[in-house]
């Protein structure tokens, strides 16, 4: 493989950013870029043009869910494959649907970084 693998981190808690960032580079050959701020979040993608994103459903200003759709109906964006992060759904729910919910790929907060790992290199490698 070429190069490290590049994600992009969307969620409005910076510390939670922080963390996420630290541990995949830790555990595995990736580049984690980290944005929070919803609103500046489309470009941010567009700039650094991940490979995948880790997207916060519940943001204040610009949902996750709003900011999922806008990426998917740029040609340059619409490919990103994208995993929610989110503390609506609990871990039981996305294990019992193996991260798909509503065709869409979903992991809980708090993140278990093996699980986490797994599903992103499961999508990279797809």
């Amino acid at each position: 493989m070429e190069g490290k693998r590049r994600i992009l981190v969307v969620d409005d808690e910076e510390d939670f950013c922080d963390l996420v960032k630290t541990a995949l580079e830790t555990a595995d050959d990736f580049e984690v870029s980290v944005c929070c701020n919803s609103v500046e979040a489309v470009e941010r993608v567009r700039e650094l043009q991940p490979d995948l994103i880790l997207l916060d459903i519940m943001m204040p200003r610009v949902s996750g869910s709003e900011i999922a759709e806008e990426l998917k109906s740029n040609g340059d964006t619409q490919d990103i494959p994208i995993i929610f992060l989110t503390a609506l759904v609990t871990e039981e729910e996305t294990k019992r649907s193996h991260s798909l919910i509503a065709g869409r790929y979903f992991i809980s907060k708090p993140v278990e970084l093996h699980r986490l790992v797994f599903l992103i290199n499961k999508l990279l490698d797809s």
